[in-house]
């Protein structure tokens, strides 16, 4: 289980302009608590919003529109185990999240190893099998 203060250790502490141009870079355009962090806690651990460095990498953690956003940037491109090891540290376990790939006119890749997930909302996704 991860605390509160083991997520306080990756958490980024910038000025407001470096916050700006990390957010920027990776084509943030808004959302909550990237300066006043929320916190959630479920059986798993405490999970925040805002800015974080871990293992390497930078994340943005925000809720935009009610729904929880992660971004993640690297050096390299992120493979699928470290998208899952990142979606499980940073995001509370009761959603399902996704990356999203929407029509080929709609797609921007601002950072070529900048990686989203999205919380899809409640009833978007089943897993239940169809019957």
């Amino acid at each position: 289980m991860k605390t509160r203060e083991q997520l306080e250790c990756c958490r980024v502490k910038p000025s407001l302009t470096a916050m700006a141009a990390t957010a920027a870079l990776v084509g943030y355009e808004g959302g909550e608590g990237l300066l006043t962090p929320q916190y959630i806690e479920d059986e798993h651990g405490v999970y925040s919003t805002g800015m974080f460095h871990y293992k390497g990498k930078q994340i943005i953690i925000t809720i935009d529109d009610g729904l929880w956003h992660l971004s993640a940037s690297s050096n390299h491109t992120l493979g699928y185990y470290e998208l899952k090891e990142l979606r499980y540290e940073f995001m509370p376990d009761d959603m399902t999240v996704a990356q999203i790939f929407p029509r080929r006119e709609s797609f921007v890749n601002i950072h070529e190893n900048c990686f989203h997930l999205w919380q899809l909302r409640p009833g978007a996704y089943s897993e239940e099998p169809e019957e």
